[in-house]
């Protein structure tokens, strides 16, 4: 097996690995959507992967501006960096909302209920509020699938993985295009 084949596997082993572990590196990362002409970046917990369809997945509440901003421009940067291993991720691609229901349906069936009450805000994130908290719903009667309404899931569809590897003994970074099949080393 080629050195970069070895990489790439190892690469789809710890995003495999961060679903189960959330003190995984790589359990939370940085998107970056684009706003306009302006990078707007967040960090979001990496929810399902799939190296056969070569995607990541993560959810979100529909009412955010990430869900504007990929509609009007779906290139995506996923960032991610482990600090004890010293190896940091940039994956590039491109991002959709998933719009099977079914799918969406059991996503949000296997949601723990701590993560379904993000999604009973009373008002989209971003609102401006008057004070801290004005965003909880106060509303005992309401039903927490009723937050099912604002839920997303979004899927980035992967082009490219930039894997840098910072070392003593020299650094390495090699561009894998999952496009064309195929690995280059590049100077890091």
């Amino acid at each position: 097996m080629k050195h970069s084949q070895k990489i790439l596997g190892d690469i789809w082993k710890e995003l495999e690995l961060s679903l189960e572990n959330s003190k995984h590196p790589f359990h939370i990362f940085t998107i970056t959507t684009i706003n306009g002409n302006f990078p707007d970046s967040r960090y979001v917990v990496l929810r399902n992967v799939n190296e056969t369809k070569k995607t990541i997945y993560f959810n979100t509440d529909k009412r955010s501006n990430k869900i504007k901003h990929i509609k009007n421009n779906n290139n995506v940067c996923a960032l991610f960096y482990d600090i004890v291993k010293k190896i940091q991720l940039r994956i590039y691609g491109s991002i959709k909302e998933e719009t099977n229901l079914n799918i969406l349906k059991n996503i949000w069936n296997k949601s723990r209920e701590m993560s379904k009450q993000c999604y009973l805000n009373k008002y989209a994130p971003g609102t401006i509020i008057e004070n801290s908290k004005d965003y909880v719903n106060n509303n005992h009667k309401i039903d927490i699938n009723d937050g099912f309404s604002n839920f997303a899931v979004l899927k980035i569809e992967i082009d490219r993985i930039d894997w840098l590897n910072l070392s003593h003994q020299g650094h390495e970074r090699l561009m894998f295009d999952l496009k064309q099949n195929k690995s280059d080393w590049i100077s890091p």
